[in-house]
């Protein structure tokens, strides 16, 4: 389970180690930030979605 974290942290381009100052901690963080919109929009997405089909109403 920890490598497929790994793994997903990679794709977004974040490093497992922690920043060691503020200038390498902006970008790390804003990172984490665009990840996390990514992952929270696609699952919004998929919800929106399956509400539709389970009302059984068009788009």
């Amino acid at each position: 389970m920890v490598q497929i974290f790994y793994d997903l942290l990679a794709f977004f381009g974040i490093t497992a180690n922690a920043p060691q100052n503020l200038s390498e901690f902006f970008p790390w963080f804003l990172a984490i930030l665009v990840g996390f919109a990514l992952f929270l929009f696609v699952f919004g997405i998929i919800k929106d979605f399956t509400h539709t089909f389970a009302r059984g109403g068009r788009f």
